[in-house]
């Protein structure tokens, strides 16, 4: 059991079934708006996201009464819910693999820029590629 006033900020990396581009422009608000209330809903109310048609980035502090697997079905079963419930997609699959890694507070900062970047990252380099890189 970890001390709860540790700060553990976890950037996760979710995808769809097969990495199929699933998610439109018109879904990409509505996923936006679920991880918004998502991070509203832990105590410090801050994180940092991309929506990607097949992926999402997300860096959050992890509450401490989460797991990592736990963090990743309770974002994807809101996303899912919400996508579900704006009628966009009756049944969504999500890849059962996901990446996630610890993010120090000095490298904090510079893993918001990051995720801030990824829909001009991905003009160079696909979710495939970006996977290999990160032992996926």
């Amino acid at each position: 059991m970890r001390d709860r006033h540790s700060d553990i900020w976890t950037h996760m990396v979710i995808s769809t079934k097969m990495h199929e581009p699933l998610f439109t422009v018109k879904m990409i608000p509505e996923i936006q708006q679920a991880i918004e209330d998502y991070i509203s809903q832990i105590p410090n109310h801050q994180g940092t996201y991309c929506v990607m048609p097949d992926h999402i980035h997300f860096l959050v502090k992890l509450p401490p009464d989460l797991s990592i697997n736990a963090l990743a079905k309770q974002v994807q079963n809101l996303i899912s819910g919400r996508l579900r419930q704006q009628g966009h997609l009756t049944n969504l699959d999500w890849e059962p693999d996901y990446h996630a890694h610890s993010v120090s507070l000095n490298r904090l900062e510079i893993e918001k820029s990051l995720i801030q970047r990824q829909e001009i990252k991905h003009k160079e380099i696909s979710l495939k590629e970006e996977l290999r890189f990160l032992g996926m």
